[in-house]
């Protein structure tokens, strides 16, 4: 019910409903009896309150699985591993969405626009995003400013600051790679772009592909250097 994750997000930050109206402009008594009588809540309500207490829209909805693993060949099933990688990172979707972190594309892009593509107001989204410097002529990829331990570069490929880029990405399909540098050499600040990426790497479990969603942006932070915002969401993994 929305009544209740209304409740669930005062009480995640930390304020009474009373004060999370105040500081959303709402009247209190209007949203108490909403919520106490079990009546419909505007959707302008949900706006207000999603934006003054800096949480997605999508911490409202029920949520849909983050992704399913869909087996290579007709007459084949997932294997158990990647079935149960399948719960883990479904479950840990559910997790972050009941915190009130569960941000879609449109999500991240609201607020790089909302900011102007400055590095501002990022403790809700910076575990979920990596940074990245801008290209170099001569590096391999652009080199990690940081990562996020939520992102998906992170928790599907074991991508960390400190990784090695040469033997990272030697790990990936040649084409996958000149791909990442095309597209890093392509934004530039206020610059962005939305693409669906297939992708092909070597897992823990053996070889794995499948297909996410990228939203790349050029922003600066706060000394207000050029840096590439990269927020990735899984769409499809395909059994090994």
């Amino acid at each position: 019910m929305i009544g209740q994750k209304v409740l669930d997000l005062c009480k995640l930050k930390g304020l009474t409903l009373r004060a999370a109206c105040q500081a959303s402009g709402l009247k209190y008594s209007t949203l108490h009896a909403q919520i106490s009588n079990r009546r419909p809540i505007p959707f302008k309500t949900i706006d207000k309150l999603s934006r003054k207490l800096n949480v997605p829209l999508s911490y409202f909805s029920e949520g849909q699985p983050l992704f399913q693993v869909n087996a290579l060949a007709t007459d084949s099933a997932p294997s158990g591993s990647m079935l149960q990688f399948e719960t883990s990172i479904n479950a840990q979707a559910k997790l972050l969405a009941e915190q009130g972190y569960s941000p879609s594309i449109d999500d991240v892009l609201d607020w790089l626009v909302h900011v102007d593509f400055q590095l501002k107001d990022f403790d809700w989204i910076k575990d979920q995003v990596d940074l990245y410097y801008p290209l170099q002529t001569d590096d391999i990829m652009a080199r990690p400013h940081s990562v996020g331990s939520e992102s998906l570069a992170a928790k599907l490929l074991g991508f960390s600051k400190d990784a090695d880029l040469h033997n990272y990405f030697g790990r990936l399909d040649p084409n996958d790679v000149a791909a990442f540098r095309i597209s890093h050499a392509a934004i530039k600040p206020h610059v962005y772009n939305v693409t669906d990426h297939q992708f092909h790497a070597q897992w823990t479990q053996g070889l794995i592909n499948g297909s996410y969603r990228k939203l790349m942006a050029g922003i600066r932070d706060e000394n207000d250097a050029p840096l590439t915002l990269v927020f990735c969401r899984l769409i499809q993994l395909n059994n090994p």
